[in-house]
C-alpha cells in the first residue's frame, strides 16, 4: 500500500514537471515573440492553456507541500526560504496573469499593423517579469533537489 509521504512525494513530483515546464514553455514563446513580433497571435492563443498546466503544476506543489507541513516537516531556513520564494511566485504569477499580460494582448499588434512604443515597453515588462518568475522557480526546484 502507498504510504502519505510517497503519494504526497509523487503529486509534489508531477506538480513540479507541469510547473516548472509550463514556465519553461511560456518564457520561450516569450523569448520567440520578442524576435517576431508576427508570433505574438500564436503566443496569446497558447498562454491561457499553458498557464493554466502552469497554475494546476503550482497547486499540486503547494498542496503537497503543506501535507508535508501537516506530517511534521521541520522548519529549517531553508525551508523558510523555500517558502518565502513560493509565495513571490504566487505573486508574481497573480501580477502577471491579472495586470501585464491582459495590457500585453490589448496592446498586440493585429494582422500587419506595426508595433506601437507602449506594446514594446509592455513586451519588455512581461519577458522581465517571466523571465524572473521562471528563474525563481528554478532556484526553488535547484534548492530542493540540494538540500531537500
Amino acid at each position: 500500500m502507498i504510504s502519505l509521504w510517497s503519494f504526497l512525494t509523487l503529486a509534489h513530483l508531477i506538480g513540479l514537471a507541469l510547473g516548472v515546464g509550463a514556465a519553461t514553455v511560456k518564457l520561450t514563446l516569450l523569448i520567440r515573440c520578442n524576435s517576431d513580433y508576427k508570433f505574438v497571435p500564436v503566443y496569446i492563443k497558447a498562454a491561457k492553456t499553458i498557464t493554466r498546466i502552469l497554475v494546476v503544476g503550482l497547486i499540486l506543489l503547494t498542496l503537497s507541500g503543506i501535507g508535508w507541513v501537516i506530517l511534521g516537516t521541520p522548519f529549517t531556513p531553508l525551508f523558510i526560504v523555500k517558502l518565502v520564494l513560493v509565495a513571490m511566485l504566487w505573486a508574481m504569477g497573480l501580477f502577471i496573469d491579472n495586470a501585464i499580460e491582459p495590457k500585453f494582448e490589448k496592446l498586440a499588434p493585429v494582422a500587419d499593423e506595426s508595433v506601437t512604443p507602449g506594446f514594446s515597453r509592455t513586451q519588455k515588462q512581461h519577458l522581465r517579469l517571466e523571465a524572473l518568475a521562471t528563474a525563481v522557480f528554478y532556484v526553488i526546484t535547484i534548492t530542493g533537489i540540494l538540500y531537500p
